[in-house]
């Protein structure tokens, strides 16, 4: 791409930095401010206002170039999302939508779909649904309300639900930390060191 030098007066750099968008560089905008200018007419005078005897540029002589110096809004970045509307696509959705055998969460569910973050569909909406059909009436609220507060995309299992089915292991126990583990693994390596029995 040929390069060119532009040589401009102090007053009309300041008009020309007042308008140009953040997003572009002067020389980016110049040149956008050129390339518009050669495809309107090649026999056109581009013009952004000479300096009257002021030293301020003069709204005279100036071309319509002046009044098209709003901010271009850059076509690669704004892709706009066509989707289909459905009720389950607004954040606010109504009561009505949730489901006959989840009625108990028919406050806390709303609220949830409100806050939530991420996709709102149809499908979203039947996947929580779901979750929340697999657990009891305490568990569902504690894990709405849960989530309502941290804002989460979705719906996790409370506590209650993880201890009943087993997954911490016997009775309500949490997870063992690293640090628990690693004091448990050197306890047996004393014991078995004492007993004669150590493998290294």
């Amino acid at each position: 791409m040929p390069r060119i030098n532009l040589t401009v007066q102090p007053e009309l750099y300041d008009y020309i930095l007042k308008h140009k968008p953040k997003a572009l560089s002067v020389p980016a905008f110049c040149s956008l401010l050129i390339e518009q200018s050669a495809s309107d007419s090649l026999d056109r005078p581009i013009t952004l206002g000479e300096p009257s005897a002021a030293g301020s540029p003069s709204t005279s002589n100036s071309s319509s170039l002046e009044e098209e110096l709003t901010p271009i809004p850059n076509k690669t970045k704004t892709r706009a999302r066509v989707r289909e509307a459905t009720p389950y696509s607004a954040k606010v959705i109504s009561g009505d939508l949730v489901p006959g055998d989840l009625l108990d969460c028919q406050q806390l569910l709303p609220e949830f779909w409100a806050v939530k973050k991420g996709t709102r569909s149809e499908g979203v909406w039947n996947r929580v649904c779901g979750k929340l059909r697999g657990w009891t009436p305490e568990q569902r609220r504690e894990a709405l309300e849960r989530a309502i507060a941290s804002g989460w995309g979705d719906v996790f299992d409370p506590p209650t639900a993880r201890a009943n089915s087993g997954q911490f292991g016997s009775g309500d126990a949490a997870p063992k930390t690293a640090q628990q583990l690693i004091v448990e693994s050197v306890i047996r390596k004393h014991q078995q060191m004492e007993a004669g029995n150590a493998v290294f």
